[in-house]
């Protein structure tokens, strides 16, 4: 029988963490140890027994609530603003405490054997939502989703009480403490949370030396370049290709830890999206955490406890190996864990990671043009794109977390990598042109650049930054500063070339399956300017929510909101709905959308938008009514956004509770009319 790796350590010199100190002298008489055993089952396996019966009464739950909510309505001289208590605080209410019994068995049953997740982690890689009165997984700032839905939740207890009306008859109207804790409970966005029942056998022993055959290793890092290695493209598709070659010839002895982090990230990275995408998420998270646990064994456990990366060093490896696999290796398998770390719900250590590759990256001089003189032309460029895969995975996670960016924009002064793909680059210095002289995917990766330097100068002039400090900005000033950023968003799109500016989403356009790569492509990069032109709007977007509140803003403020907010606002919603336009038609082929986290995280803050659009379209004093923008346009987009979110997790529990949220925002705006 083929073995499938090398072990490469002395069992018998191994010590013993029980034995105790001296246990080795002669007089010493060793005490007999016995496994004690656990009599009854785990919470999570006895309440899982439930959880399809737990559903199916929430659901009737749902429906005897919607009655109610209609004959009430019926009885009631509806004032145009939804009455969102009834269904919203009940309803929350109920599922949520569902939920949270689940979520609870799941933490029991997980124990510290996953990846050594911390019990208080309660937010998802992505740092879209936190449960309510959760302090402990940190600050989450302006921009993030989790700022996003206080604001939103304000406007509901206010809505709430304008639609209620006096008498006993009537339920308690909820506070916003209130609502805004429902809201975050039930609409926590979808994360590929591991499975606990697939990893509770799991042994907390890993074997770090082992990889699959080698046909199948180098089939699976193939497959990683036709997809995320070519979305990200700062590492060598040779070079790994001839690493996994060299730990075959030379054993595991030959490569460096670094480097088996990196190619076990790599195959974390592609079992996880790539080899089967109709899988079920949580099948796939379970696979892809068998490496995803090696290459963390590998770095010495640095993502929990010390900075134990091996970078710097002068040893080089060992003959027959790739040189160009050197010093990079470590900035970018913590470049690929924390992106991988990303979709899981593993936010704590989602942003410890990336404060590691930040600060290797600047140990290692990353971001300095002139300090690699001894690198031929295709090292320098691998060091410049992976420098701005930090960049672009800092202002990623500062959007998303809501925190100031740990790469100020003062630091990035090198010149943009190079419109072709590595493997047209030649070692000296220049680079061969692709045959045939069309666009290389690597034009995607330099648009993207530029794309997030625009992402970091609205965080820093519509977000401060995200410093968290209260700041009165003037309307002025923010629309001055709206109308700015968005003519930078407008130059940018007219500066992509034809075959990254594709719409296969629209029928109409014709460009639907003539190029399936750059369809994929176009419609990443659609998705994130669109995500990102929203972020621009949505501070318009939260003035117009504050006036919903008795304490709104004053008079004057509301007379220039009438003149000159009201086209940025209709930017934001046309930007949402696209968003979720593009989610929808594409969610039969959900791989077209890339990581479906990202287009979930972009689905639901679409959804947020438009139904905050409906809260502010029901308000009399709004002024959203005298546009174009209908709110039967704006139901429909709801509801196809929780159609695309119901295919976009493939089964996985934290999608469905999305989906359950919006459904509940969907049925309330179709009963209130």
């Amino acid at each position: 029988m083929e073995a499938h790796g090398i072990m490469a350590s002395d069992n018998s010199s191994r010590s013993d963490p029980r034995r105790p100190a001296g246990i080795d002298d002669p007089g010493y008489s060793q005490p007999s140890f016995k496994r004690q055993r656990t009599a009854l089952a785990c919470n999570s396996c006895r309440v899982s027994d439930g959880h399809e019966a737990r559903l199916t009464s929430i659901e009737q739950t749902l429906q005897l609530l919607l009655e109610e909510n209609r004959q009430r309505n019926r009885q009631q001289a509806a004032s145009g603003v939804a009455d969102f208590s009834s269904i919203d605080s009940q309803c929350g209410t109920y599922a949520t405490s569902q939920a949270q019994e689940g979520d609870a068995a799941a933490a029991s049953h997980y124990g510290n054997s996953v990846a050594n997740i911390p019990e208080d982690d309660t937010v998802d890689g992505m740092g879209a939502i936190k449960f309510a009165d959760e302090q402990e997984s940190g600050f989450f700032g302006p921009s993030s989703t989790v700022a996003f839905i206080k604001q939103i939740a304000g406007a509901v207890a206010t809505a709430s009480s304008v639609a209620s009306g006096p008498g006993p008859e009537d339920h308690v109207l909820p506070s916003e403490s209130r609502v805004n804790g429902e809201l975050l409970r039930v609409s926590r966005p979808a994360s590929p949370v591991t499975n606990p029942q697939v990893f509770n056998g799991a042994s907390d022993i890993v074997d770090v030396y082992i990889l699959p055959p080698e046909a199948e290793t180098l089939h699976l890092v193939s497959l990683f370049f036709r997809d995320t290695g070519m979305l990200f493209p700062y590492i060598h598709e040779q070079s790994a290709l001839d690493g996994v070659k060299a730990v075959k010839r030379g054993g595991f002895g030959s490569a460096r830890r670094s480097w088996l982090c990196l190619l076990n990230m790599i195959l974390a990275f592609v079992t996880c999206i790539s080899t089967q995408p109709n899988q079920p998420v949580e099948q796939s998270a379970a696979d892809s955490n068998v490496y995803f646990k090696r290459a963390q064994k590998l770095s010495g456990n640095l993502t929990f406890k010390n900075v134990n990366i091996e970078i710097g060093k002068n040893s080089l490896p060992s003959p027959g190996f790739p040189c160009l696999l050197k010093s990079f290796c470590a900035v970018q398998y913590l470049l690929l864990m924390t992106q991988y770390l990303q979709g899981t719900q593993r936010s704590a250590q989602t942003w410890n990671v990336h404060g590691l590759t930040v600060k290797a990256a600047l140990q290692l001089g990353l971001h300095v043009e002139n300090a690699s003189p001894g690198f031929n032309a295709v090292e320098r460029e691998v060091r410049k794109r992976t420098w701005f895969g930090c960049i672009i995975l800092d202002r990623t996670m500062s959007m998303t977390f809501g925190r100031p960016p740990a790469i100020p924009t003062q630091y990035v002064r090198m010149e943009l990598p190079v419109s072709a793909d590595l493997g047209s680059l030649t070692s000296g210095d220049g680079f061969q042109p692709e045959d045939g002289g069309g666009t290389s995917t690597a034009a995607f990766f330099v648009a993207t650049i530029t794309l997030y330097q625009i992402l970091g100068d609205i965080i820093a002039n519509q977000y401060d930054q995200n410093i968290g400090t209260s700041t009165n900005t003037s309307l002025s000033c923010l629309l001055e500063n709206t109308i700015r950023l968005e003519g930078q968003l407008l130059a940018w799109k007219r500066g992509l070339p034809d075959t990254l500016s594709r719409r296969p989403w629209d029928v109409k356009s014709g460009d639907s399956g003539a190029d399936v790569v750059f369809d994929k492509l176009s419609v990443i990069l659609e998705l994130r300017y669109l995500n990102i032109r929203t972020l621009l709007h949505r501070p318009v977007l939260a003035r117009y929510l504050e006036q919903l509140r008795p304490d709104g803003p004053d008079q004057n403020e509301m007379l220039w909101m009438q003149r000159f907010g009201q086209p940025y606002l209709e930017a934001c919603i046309e930007s949402a709905s696209e968003i979720i336009t593009i989610a929808h038609n594409l969610s039969d082929t959900p791989s077209t959308l890339g990581a479906w986290w990202f287009s979930t995280y972009y689905t639901f803050n679409a959804a947020l938008i438009i139904f905050s659009a409906l809260l502010i379209h029901a308000n009399e004093k709004s002024w959203l009514s005298q546009s174009d923008i209908r709110t039967t346009d704006l139901r429909a987009s709801l509801q196809l956004a929780a159609q695309a979110l119901r295919k976009l997790g493939n089964g996985a529990r934290l999608s469905r509770r999305c989906c359950k949220f919006l459904a509940v925002l969907v049925r309330t705006t179709a009963v209130t009319g």
